[in-house]
Protein backbone atom coordinates (compact mmCIF):
# COMPACT_ATOMS: atom_id res chain seq x y z
CA UNK A 1 0.00 0.00 0.00
CA UNK A 2 2.69 2.45 1.04
CA UNK A 3 4.80 1.62 -2.04
CA UNK A 4 1.87 2.09 -4.38
CA UNK A 5 0.96 5.41 -2.75
CA UNK A 6 4.58 6.56 -2.80
CA UNK A 7 4.85 5.64 -6.45
CA UNK A 8 1.73 7.66 -7.27
CA UNK A 9 3.21 10.84 -5.77
CA UNK A 10 6.67 10.49 -7.28
CA UNK A 11 7.70 13.67 -9.13
CA UNK A 12 8.15 13.68 -12.90
CA UNK A 13 11.95 14.01 -13.33
CA UNK A 14 12.85 10.38 -12.37
CA UNK A 15 10.47 9.19 -15.10
CA UNK A 16 12.17 11.51 -17.57
CA UNK A 17 15.53 10.09 -16.49
CA UNK A 18 14.25 6.53 -16.96
CA UNK A 19 12.90 7.33 -20.44
CA UNK A 20 16.21 9.02 -21.32
CA UNK A 21 18.10 5.92 -20.23
CA UNK A 22 15.90 3.70 -22.38
CA UNK A 23 16.38 6.00 -25.39
CA UNK A 24 20.12 6.07 -24.76
CA UNK A 25 20.22 2.26 -24.64
CA UNK A 26 18.27 2.00 -27.89
CA UNK A 27 20.60 4.48 -29.58
CA UNK A 28 23.63 2.50 -28.39
CA UNK A 29 22.06 -0.73 -29.66
CA UNK A 30 21.50 0.80 -33.10
CA UNK A 31 25.11 2.03 -33.15
CA UNK A 32 26.54 -1.35 -32.14
CA UNK A 33 24.30 -3.49 -34.31
CA UNK A 34 24.54 -1.33 -37.40
CA UNK A 35 21.83 -0.23 -39.76
CA UNK A 36 21.69 -3.22 -42.08
CA UNK A 37 20.95 -6.89 -41.87
CA UNK A 38 23.81 -9.05 -40.65
CA UNK A 39 24.45 -12.69 -39.83
CA UNK A 40 22.61 -14.17 -36.86
CA UNK A 41 24.46 -14.26 -33.52
CA UNK A 42 26.74 -17.22 -32.97
CA UNK A 43 28.43 -18.58 -29.84
CA UNK A 44 31.60 -16.73 -28.80
CA UNK A 45 33.68 -19.84 -29.47
CA UNK A 46 32.36 -20.12 -33.02
CA UNK A 47 34.27 -19.02 -36.09
CA UNK A 48 31.05 -17.58 -37.55
CA UNK A 49 30.63 -13.81 -37.83
CA UNK A 50 28.02 -12.34 -35.49
CA UNK A 51 26.01 -9.12 -35.69
CA UNK A 52 28.50 -7.62 -33.22
CA UNK A 53 31.43 -8.54 -35.47
CA UNK A 54 29.77 -7.03 -38.52
CA UNK A 55 28.74 -3.88 -36.66
CA UNK A 56 32.30 -3.36 -35.43
CA UNK A 57 33.87 -4.06 -38.83
CA UNK A 58 31.52 -1.60 -40.53
CA UNK A 59 31.90 1.08 -37.88
CA UNK A 60 35.69 0.80 -37.75
CA UNK A 61 35.90 0.82 -41.55
CA UNK A 62 33.75 3.97 -41.69
CA UNK A 63 35.90 5.64 -39.02
CA UNK A 64 39.10 4.79 -40.93
CA UNK A 65 37.64 6.08 -44.19
CA UNK A 66 36.43 9.34 -42.68
CA UNK A 67 39.78 10.05 -40.99
CA UNK A 68 41.95 9.73 -44.11
CA UNK A 69 41.15 13.26 -45.44
CA UNK A 70 41.87 14.60 -41.94
CA UNK A 71 45.30 12.98 -41.92
CA UNK A 72 46.03 14.26 -45.45
CA UNK A 73 45.49 17.88 -44.35
CA UNK A 74 48.42 17.76 -41.94
CA UNK A 75 50.96 17.27 -44.73
CA UNK A 76 50.79 20.88 -45.91
CA UNK A 77 49.24 22.72 -42.98
CA UNK A 78 50.87 21.50 -39.78
CA UNK A 79 53.46 23.82 -38.23
CA UNK A 80 55.11 20.95 -36.38
CA UNK A 81 57.10 18.63 -38.63
CA UNK A 82 56.91 15.58 -36.31
CA UNK A 83 53.13 16.01 -36.22
CA UNK A 84 52.99 16.13 -40.02
CA UNK A 85 55.22 13.05 -40.30
CA UNK A 86 53.13 11.20 -37.70
CA UNK A 87 49.94 11.98 -39.65
CA UNK A 88 51.54 10.66 -42.86
CA UNK A 89 52.57 7.39 -41.16
CA UNK A 90 49.14 7.07 -39.59
CA UNK A 91 47.45 7.64 -42.95
CA UNK A 92 49.37 4.73 -44.51
CA UNK A 93 48.71 2.47 -41.51
CA UNK A 94 45.01 3.29 -41.48
CA UNK A 95 44.67 2.73 -45.21
CA UNK A 96 46.15 -0.71 -44.61
CA UNK A 97 43.85 -1.23 -41.62
CA UNK A 98 40.85 -0.30 -43.71
CA UNK A 99 41.88 -3.01 -46.19
CA UNK A 100 42.00 -5.60 -43.40
CA UNK A 101 38.55 -4.56 -42.17
CA UNK A 102 37.13 -4.79 -45.70
CA UNK A 103 38.69 -8.22 -46.20
CA UNK A 104 36.89 -9.53 -43.10
CA UNK A 105 33.61 -7.96 -44.24
CA UNK A 106 34.03 -9.80 -47.55
CA UNK A 107 34.78 -13.01 -45.64
CA UNK A 108 31.56 -12.45 -43.66
CA UNK A 109 29.77 -12.02 -47.02
CA UNK A 110 28.70 -8.47 -46.23
CA UNK A 111 28.43 -6.47 -49.42
CA UNK A 112 27.02 -3.13 -50.49
CA UNK A 113 27.52 0.33 -49.08
CA UNK A 114 28.66 0.63 -45.48
CA UNK A 115 25.59 1.88 -43.55
CA UNK A 116 27.83 4.07 -41.36
CA UNK A 117 29.68 5.74 -44.24
CA UNK A 118 27.42 8.81 -44.33
CA UNK A 119 26.69 9.04 -40.60
CA UNK A 120 28.38 11.51 -38.27
CA UNK A 121 29.22 9.51 -35.18
CA UNK A 122 31.48 10.05 -32.16
CA UNK A 123 35.12 10.31 -33.17
CA UNK A 124 34.41 10.86 -36.85
CA UNK A 125 35.74 14.06 -38.38
CA UNK A 126 32.67 15.65 -39.97
CA UNK A 127 32.51 17.57 -43.23
CA UNK A 128 32.19 20.75 -41.14
CA UNK A 129 35.32 19.79 -39.15
CA UNK A 130 37.32 19.27 -42.32
CA UNK A 131 36.08 22.52 -43.87
CA UNK A 132 36.98 24.52 -40.75
CA UNK A 133 40.36 22.80 -40.49
CA UNK A 134 41.20 23.37 -44.14
CA UNK A 135 41.38 27.16 -43.65
CA UNK A 136 43.73 26.92 -40.65
CA UNK A 137 47.50 26.82 -40.75
CA UNK A 138 50.45 26.46 -38.43
CA UNK A 139 49.77 26.49 -34.67
CA UNK A 140 46.01 27.04 -35.03
CA UNK A 141 45.84 24.07 -37.36
CA UNK A 142 47.97 21.91 -35.06
CA UNK A 143 45.78 22.54 -32.00
CA UNK A 144 42.53 21.69 -33.79
CA UNK A 145 44.05 18.76 -35.67
CA UNK A 146 45.39 17.20 -32.46
CA UNK A 147 41.96 17.51 -30.78
CA UNK A 148 40.16 15.86 -33.71
CA UNK A 149 42.77 13.13 -34.09
CA UNK A 150 42.72 12.34 -30.36
CA UNK A 151 38.91 11.98 -30.38
CA UNK A 152 39.12 9.71 -33.42
CA UNK A 153 41.80 7.43 -31.94
CA UNK A 154 39.97 7.18 -28.62
CA UNK A 155 36.77 6.14 -30.38
CA UNK A 156 38.62 3.53 -32.43
CA UNK A 157 40.12 2.07 -29.26
CA UNK A 158 36.72 2.09 -27.54
CA UNK A 159 34.88 0.21 -30.30
CA UNK A 160 37.78 -2.25 -30.66
CA UNK A 161 37.54 -2.97 -26.93
CA UNK A 162 33.83 -3.64 -27.34
CA UNK A 163 34.51 -6.14 -30.13
CA UNK A 164 37.17 -7.87 -28.04
CA UNK A 165 34.67 -8.46 -25.27
CA UNK A 166 31.53 -9.23 -27.26
CA UNK A 167 32.66 -10.42 -30.69
CA UNK A 168 32.14 -13.94 -31.97
CA UNK A 169 34.49 -14.62 -34.87
CA UNK A 170 38.07 -15.28 -33.84
CA UNK A 171 39.46 -13.36 -36.82
CA UNK A 172 37.47 -10.24 -35.92
CA UNK A 173 38.39 -10.39 -32.24
CA UNK A 174 42.07 -10.84 -33.08
CA UNK A 175 42.01 -7.88 -35.45
CA UNK A 176 40.23 -5.78 -32.82
CA UNK A 177 42.89 -6.73 -30.27
CA UNK A 178 45.72 -5.78 -32.63
CA UNK A 179 44.04 -2.53 -33.63
CA UNK A 180 43.36 -1.59 -30.03
CA UNK A 181 47.07 -1.98 -29.23
CA UNK A 182 47.95 0.12 -32.27
CA UNK A 183 45.45 2.84 -31.34
CA UNK A 184 46.80 2.99 -27.78
CA UNK A 185 50.35 3.36 -29.13
CA UNK A 186 49.17 6.04 -31.59
CA UNK A 187 47.48 7.96 -28.77
CA UNK A 188 50.66 7.82 -26.70
CA UNK A 189 52.70 9.08 -29.66
CA UNK A 190 50.21 11.86 -30.33
CA UNK A 191 50.33 12.94 -26.69
CA UNK A 192 54.14 12.93 -26.77
CA UNK A 193 54.23 15.11 -29.89
CA UNK A 194 51.49 17.46 -28.65
CA UNK A 195 53.18 17.75 -25.24
CA UNK A 196 56.51 18.57 -26.83
CA UNK A 197 55.01 21.35 -28.91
Amino acid sequence: MFLARAGRHRPGPPEVVRVSRVLGFLLLAVLLLGCSAAPAPAPASSGAFTTTDVAWLQLAEALHTRALPLLDLARDRAADRPLSEFAARLGKAHESGRGRLRALLAQARITGENPHARHDMPGMPTAADLTALSVLRDDAFDRRFVALLRAYLKQLALVAKGEQGAGGARQARELASAMRRDHAADLAELDRIAGRT
